[in-house]
């Protein structure tokens, strides 16, 4: 049986050059990758509609759910543009560019409190 398990996925970080800087407490990563976008180039002579592919759109932002701890929270708050990279269990990795910004999540009674960092991409997502 193939397959592997969501356990083990990091998140890290890098700005100014310095080194990746492991986040702790990820509990939900968002999908990675893209959609082409379809162009029409349908002519009058033909008897369907034709496309082409158009750029790749990874979504306005890419939401990733942590538990709270106070310092971690503090420390995204004031992030700017990154590079951030996603690594999976057998060591693929995703690495991008963009700015992110923080929000507490809703709770409810009895409920662990959570926050969730988005990151507007602004490169393109390369896999390794």
């Amino acid at each position: 049986m193939a397959g592997i398990i969501s356990k083990g996925i990091k998140l890290s970080y890098k700005s100014d050059g310095a080194s990746y800087i492991e986040l702790t407490n990820l509990q939900e990563i968002p999908e990675l990758g893209g959609d082409k976008e379809s162009i029409e180039v349908t002519t009058l002579a033909d008897a369907a509609h034709m496309y082409t592919d158009g750029l790749i759109s990874y979504g306005d932002s890419l939401a990733f759910k942590f538990l709270y701890e106070k310092e971690q929270f503090t420390t995204l708050s004031n992030i700017g543009v990154c590079e951030w990279k996603v690594e999976l269990p057998d060591g693929a990795t995703c690495i991008f560019t963009g700015a992110g910004s923080v929000k507490l999540d809703g709770v409810g009674v009895n409920a662990v409190i959570t926050y969730t960092l988005s990151v507007k991409p602004s490169s393109q997502m390369t896999w390794a």
